[in-house]
């Protein structure tokens, strides 16, 4: 028995249509399978829960005497020098909120621009230049800067939409001497790349580099059709979880040197 008449080509092609999407939907399934990061984090890392700030006058003898391993600068991207081409309605972007929170306590704020981070990529990183050129979306090259700047400098990087809401807590994390601290994805299930904190010349953002290089190959073209996909495995929270995964590996103890903020305590300290 036919399933559609001869006479109904419309029919036809729409089955056809319909079978091609069933398709791309199970092949990008396999695809996120294949690269998606499996098994528990927390058994690699040091989640931190509610970050209990000292009382007030030790924190500021500590403040005054040692300088934090995570500089007190705050680092975010832009195409341009003028942020109010950033929109995200409602809201605006973040970057004067960070500088009137943050400058009074110390911190310096900066915003990198497309010249700036080309600049960079051309004095310090020149074997990511390629790839940071070769990328097809912008969001791409926004992930890759924000990895290098703080690999370059150490740092706070935050995106235009991350608004601060604590100081003292800020501070409170980079007093726990960690190399690394992460907001977390999703169910906390990976390292999120849209707030961190690191040391200045960082091993595992220094690995996460060489892996956006690797995953900017022809790897990525030939499996992962879906934009979005392609984002998160070759640049985004895919590609950082993994790149943890291998340094946890290689440098087996070294791993409890990176923090992974617990859900709750993430809106703490920004939002």
């Amino acid at each position: 028995m036919s399933l559609v008449s001869r006479n109904d080509p419309g029919k036809l092609v729409l089955i056809i249509l319909s079978l091609l999407v069933i398709v791309l939907i199970l092949h990008q399934h396999n695809a996120s399978k294949r690269f998606a990061v499996s098994g528990d984090l927390s058994e690699s890392l040091q989640l931190i829960y509610p970050c209990n700030p000292r009382d007030p006058e030790t924190t500021t003898k500590s403040t005054n005497s040692t300088s934090p391993d995570i500089p007190n600068v705050i680092h975010q991207v832009w195409k341009t020098a003028d942020v109010k081409t950033y929109t995200t309605l409602p809201f605006e972007p973040s970057h004067d909120l960070w500088k009137s929170m943050f400058r009074p306590v110390n911190y310096t704020v900066k915003l990198w621009t497309d010249d700036d981070v080309l600049h960079l990529m051309k004095t310090r990183y020149p074997w990511l230049l390629s790839t940071y050129e070769g990328y097809p979306q912008n969001i791409q090259r926004a992930d890759l800067a924000r990895l290098a700047i703080v690999h370059a400098e150490g740092g706070i990087y935050a995106d235009l939409d991350v608004y601060p809401r604590n100081t003292t807590v800020m501070r409170c994390l980079q007093d726990l001497k960690l190399q690394n601290i992460f907001a977390p994805t999703g169910g906390g299930l990976g390292l999120s790349n849209h707030f961190f904190m690191a040391e200045r010349g960082s091993p595992l953002l220094l690995l996460s580099l060489y892996e956006a290089k690797r995953r900017g190959g022809p790897e990525a073209r030939q499996v992962l059709l879906l934009p979005y996909l392609k984002v998160f495995w070759t640049t985004g929270p895919m590609m950082v979880t993994a790149a943890f995964r291998k340094y946890a590996w290689l440098y087996e103890g070294q791993g409890k040197s990176v923090g992974l903020l617990d859900p709750s305590q993430g809106f703490v300290v920004v939002v």
